[in-house]
């Protein structure tokens, strides 16, 4: 980090921030991290990685646990102090721009990752960073391209795992899988695993995959178990209300476009709808997703396909000339 470089000023704050490190990244510990991180900013305050790694511990805070936007507005605080403190944290510029895509800031993220890319085109971290932007934009080939390159420049770096997403929407399970697995073990790898495996009709499989999720508030077990088991369609209806009530007070619209795509095929085309609108109108274009998702092949010959088609070209567009 050259002269922006920062070092620890107290033993006890590096060591709580070291083991911090090594506490899963589940929703049940991740809160146990978030603990040590805020001792550690409180003993040193001046310590840019501890900022960083406490900027990452509220966002999976706000994302997976229930934190919702007071968690990820203290990720954008923490992120935001890391950067002040060494400019060259990379990783801490690309969360901000990830944190503000989610928020529905799509053509300002979008111009941010350009500009990251532009300024450090040797980071991994960038490109990921553009290739998050880019599946939100709804521009899945590039996405796919700027994940690779990611890939290339840190082999292993499970901070990658969100491009698996944008693969399992362009049909691609094998490269999905590829980036699930740098995050082997996590709930997180084990639910899109079942994912994975339901989008390509392996029943049997995905449902074994979802026996060994953790309860989670989004009920993902509950959808993939009833829409295996056709004899369960009370059960799905009532996971599909579950989740169409979590998904649409929440910040980021992703989840919106997966749920309602996995509803769809699931036989909840009406829910399905409704959350696939919803994340459209939240600036998740999705224009290339919507025709290539294995999830939405029943929902394409429907007129409602047609409408969300056409809703998420307009909505690509309005973005991409934001940032001319």
């Amino acid at each position: 980090s050259g002269e922006a470089e920062t070092r620890p000023k107290s033993e006890e704050a590096y060591d709580l921030y070291l083991r911090s490190i090594a506490v899963p990244h589940d929703p049940a510990p991740n809160k146990e991290a978030i603990a040590m991180l805020e001792r550690a900013v409180g003993m040193d305050s001046t310590y840019a990685p501890a900022w960083e790694a406490l900027g990452l511990r509220y966002y999976y805070e706000s994302a997976y646990g229930d934190g919702g936007e007071p968690m990820l507005k203290r990720s954008d605080s923490a992120f935001e102090r890391a950067v002040e403190l060494d400019p060259n944290l990379v990783f801490s510029a690309g969360q901000l721009i990830t944190n503000k895509v989610e928020r529905g800031e799509t053509g300002k993220a979008y111009m941010a990752a350009q500009a990251l890319v532009k300024r450090r085109p040797e980071s991994a971290q960038a490109h990921f960073a553009m290739a998050y932007v880019d599946r939100y934009v709804g521009m899945l080939q590039q996405a796919t391209q700027e994940c690779d390159t990611a890939l290339a420049l840190d082999r292993g770096n499970y901070h990658f795992r969100s491009c698996a997403l944008a693969f399992m929407q362009l049909g691609e399970p094998q490269k999905a899988m590829e980036f699930i697995r740098l995050d082997v073990g996590s709930d997180w790898a084990i639910r899109r695993t079942a994912m994975v495996l339901l989008s390509q009709g392996k029943l049997s499989e995905a449902r074994q995959s979802t026996q060994r999720t953790s309860d989670l508030p989004l009920g993902l077990r509950d959808v993939i178990e009833a829409c295996l088991d056709p004899q369960q369609t009370s059960h799905l209806d009532k996971a599909a209300q579950q989740i169409e009530a979590s998904t649409l007070t929440a910040v980021d619209p992703e989840p919106r476009y997966i749920f309602g795509a996995m509803l769809s095929y699931c036989g909840e085309k009406d829910t399905g709808v409704r959350l696939l609108r919803s994340a459209i109108k939240s600036n998740y274009c999705a224009y290339t997703a919507l025709q290539t998702d294995p999830f939405l092949v029943t929902l394409r010959p429907t007129p409602e396909f047609k409408e969300l088609l056409s809703a998420a070209k307009q909505c690509q567009d309005k973005v991409l000339s934001q940032t001319q």
